[in-house]
């Protein structure tokens, strides 16, 4: 049995190797665990200053930096749009 192969089209576009979806979402997990880190130093860090007083005065300033992360994270990322693929 031998191989065949198909004649390519010379104005063809080459498809760019697209990263693993693994790859992906290992990458996005660890961005996820990273801003969570850094909401939780700026909350610890508040405490130790005695900014933060009680329970409640936490959840605010955790919320606020949440809130920062995620304008941050948005203003990092490019828009993505996906597009269906001409063969």
């Amino acid at each position: 049995m031998q191989r065949t192969f198909m004649k390519s089209e010379v104005n063809r576009a080459i498809p760019t190797p697209q990263p693993a979806l693994q790859a992906l979402l290992s990458q996005s997990e660890d961005e996820f665990y990273g801003s969570l880190q850094r909401i939780w130093n700026n909350v610890v860090q508040l405490e130790d200053m005695g900014i933060i007083h009680n329970e409640n005065d936490k959840f605010i300033y955790a919320y606020r930096f949440a809130e920062a992360e995620l304008q941050r994270a948005y203003s990092e990322k490019e828009v993505v749009v996906i597009a269906p693929r001409k063969f």
